[in-house]
C-alpha cells in the first residue's frame, strides 16, 4: 500500500453508526423505483445499512510510489508501462480520508445505482442512443454477476484535500493474483470467500470493485439470516494499509433473506 497512519489520540478509526433514517429506507426500498427520487437513491449510497465508513488520517510518503500489484520493468514488461504505474507524491502534511465500502451486490444498492443513472438521462437522445443506455441501466440493475458473487466497492474522498483519491493511489495497478494474497470476505464463523475478480479504478474518483464467491464447494452460502456479522478484509496487515470493515448482518435483512 502507499500510506503511513499517522497517530492522533481521538482519530475516528471505526464504523458509523446506523443511520436515523434506516426505518425510512427500508419503507424506500418497497416503492416503486421509478419513484424514487435523486435524494432517495443518495441516501441508500451514502446512509444506509449497506454502507459502511471510515475516517483516516494518512501521510504520503515523499518519493514514487508502486501502486499495489504494479508492474516492474523486471516483470517483463518495458520501463515506460512500469513507470506510468508509479504516482508521485509530495505532500508533506497528513490527509484526512473518508473510505466507503458499498455492499454492491445488494438490490438496494443496485436500484440506487440504475436510479440515478435514469435521473441523470438526457431526453435528447436518438432512439438507438436510448437503446444503448437503457441497456447499461438494466446492466446495472440486474448485475448478472450478483447472482453467483458478493460485489462490493470501495472508494475514498479527502477532506482537506480535494485532489487526492487514496484508493485510487493503491489500487490502480492492482494486479488480481496480488490482491488475493490478503482480500476476503468473512462471517463471525471465521468462513471465507476469497477475492475471484477485481476491477481496478481507472480515474481518480472512480470505485475499486471486489468480486467474491458467493457458494462454497458445498453450495452453501456465506451469509444466511442466521449469520450475525460480515468481515471485509482489504488490509495486507501492513501498518501503513487500508484497514477492515464490518456489518451487522441482521440489519441486511430483507423479507426474511441477507440482502447483500
Amino acid at each position: 500500500m502507499l500510506f503511513k497512519k499517522v497517530n492522533l489520540p481521538g482519530l475516528l478509526i471505526g464504523l458509523l453508526a446506523l443511520s436515523p433514517f434506516a426505518l425510512a429506507q427500508q419503507d424506500l426500498i418497497n416503492k416503486p423505483l421509478t419513484e424514487w427520487t435523486r435524494a432517495d437513491a443518495e441516501s441508500i449510497l451514502n446512509d444506509s445499512v449497506w454502507v459502511s465508513k471510515q475516517e483516516l488520517r494518512l501521510r504520503y510518503d515523499q518519493q514514487r510510489q508502486v501502486a499495489a500489484g504494479s508492474y516492474t520493468p523486471n516483470a517483463g514488461v518495458t520501463d515506460t508501462t512500469a513507470a506510468n504505474a508509479q504516482t508521485s507524491v509530495s505532500s508533506d502534511i497528513p490527509v484526512d480520508f473518508v473510505f466507503t465500502v458499498r455492499l454492491r451486490s445488494a438490490l438496494p444498492v443496485r436500484e440506487a445505482l440504475s436510479r440515478l443513472k435514469q435521473l441523470q438521462a438526457d431526453t435528447k437522445m436518438s432512439e438507438k442512443e436510448r437503446a444503448t443506455f437503457d441497456a447499461q441501466v438494466k446492466g446495472l440493475l440486474e448485475c448478472p454477476a450478483c447472482a453467483q458473487n458478493y460485489v462490493i466497492s470501495l472508494s475514498s474522498k479527502s477532506k482537506n484535500s480535494p485532489g487526492a483519491d487514496a484508493v485510487f493511489s493503491a489500487f490502480k495497478g492492482g494486479r488480481l493474483s496480488d490482491l488475493q494474497r490478503y482480500a476476503y470476505i468473512a462471517n463471525e464463523k471465521g468462513e471465507r470467500r476469497n477475492l475471484i475478480y477485481f476491477v481496478a479504478p481507472k480515474a481518480p474518483g472512480d470505485e475499486a470493485i471486489f468480486f467474491f464467491p458467493r457458494l462454497d464447494d458445498k453450495g452453501a452460502p456465506l451469509l444466511t439470516s442466521q449469520s450475525k456479522e460480515l468481515l471485509i478484509n482489504l488490509t495486507d496487515n501492513q501498518a501503513n494499509s487500508i484497514t477492515n470493515f464490518k456489518f451487522d448482518v441482521s440489519k441486511l435483512i430483507v423479507a426474511g433473506k441477507v440482502e447483500f
